[in-house]
């Protein structure tokens, strides 16, 4: 009999809640109270969500942000920017001793999991653990997660098209990523903090190093397409069942309260979580 995990497809959700509720799904699965649990879903509107440690000040326009009504969301994950919009977006919750050794293990068969869905598509997808560079002239990394591929990232034609970070507690981790069905380039580096007269080359490069699903294929996909290949890909490569489930009361209550004193907070999403462990009680 086949391993059963949990398949669970929440919907297009506020910034704050969407970020809280993959928190709440890993620290519930860490203490024992969860089957491993793949996640789909979207976002209410635009987003800016930054990696862990990323800066905000020093590499958001967070004007700019506020006046195209983008939200900006501090990940509980690492990693550089990434403009949520028109996408899917995954997350897995999933033990640390699951036969895997290391991240370096994880984020392959996960990445394997993300090519064999994007292959039932159609896409061509090259999943690779280059080195990370800078494009040509660039003296200083971008601040935007698909302008570099990373470990185990998918690319198809050179183009990264699947940006995941993850987190690792003492049991389990959560990995989530953004799979963009249609990519806004421009108004991704509208929304970071770069030199105008840098802006012409940064999308000239973006064009050629970020791609999106919709914009490889003859035919554009749906999200309900795309998140049916997710499952597909998880269940084959992992070998395990995946349960139509619902987020249970326990982990619907831990969401709400991360959603209310953390994501919801500027202390977390531009201060920094330094700043925001010294003026938060210990949850």
């Amino acid at each position: 009999m086949l391993r059963q995990w949990r398949f669970l497809n929440t919907g297009a959700g506020d910034a704050a809640l969407n970020m809280a509720l993959d928190e709440a799904l890993l620290t519930v699965h860490e203490a024992g109270a969860s089957l491993p649990t793949l996640r789909v879903y979207g976002w209410c509107q635009p987003t800016l969500s930054l990696g862990y440690a990323q800066n905000a000040p020093q590499d958001v326009a967070l004007s700019t942000c506020q006046a195209q009504g983008v939200v900006v969301v501090r990940r509980p994950t690492g990693g550089r920017a990434v403009f949520h919009h028109q996408e899917v977006t995954y997350s897995v919750v999933m033990p640390l001793e699951d036969g895997l050794q290391g991240i370096t293990a994880h984020y392959y068969h996960i990445g394997l999991a993300l090519a064999a869905a994007l292959q039932t598509l159609g896409l061509p997808i090259r999943l690779a653990r280059p080195q990370v560079r800078d494009a040509a002239g660039r003296t200083e990394p971008s601040p935007a997660c698909f302008a570099a591929i990373s470990r185990y990232e998918l690319s198809v034609d050179g183009k990264k098209l699947v940006g995941s970070a993850q987190k690792r507690a003492q049991r389990a981790l959560l990995q989530h990523g953004s799979i963009p069905l249609w990519m806004d380039r421009q108004r991704l580096f509208q929304c970071l903090r770069v030199p105008l007269a840098r802006l012409p080359a940064l999308l000239q490069e973006a064009q050629a190093s970020m791609g999106a699903v919709n914009e490889m294929l003859s035919t554009p996909v749906t999200p309900t397409t795309v998140h049916e290949a997710l499952r597909t890909g998880f269940s084959t490569t992992f070998g395990v069942e995946l349960i139509d489930s619902a987020v249970t009361a326990e982990e619907w209550r831990l969401a709400h309260h991360l959603q209310a004193i953390k994501y919801n907070t500027a202390l977390w999403n531009i201060d920094g979580p330094a700043a925001w462990r010294q003026c938060t009680p210990v949850l």
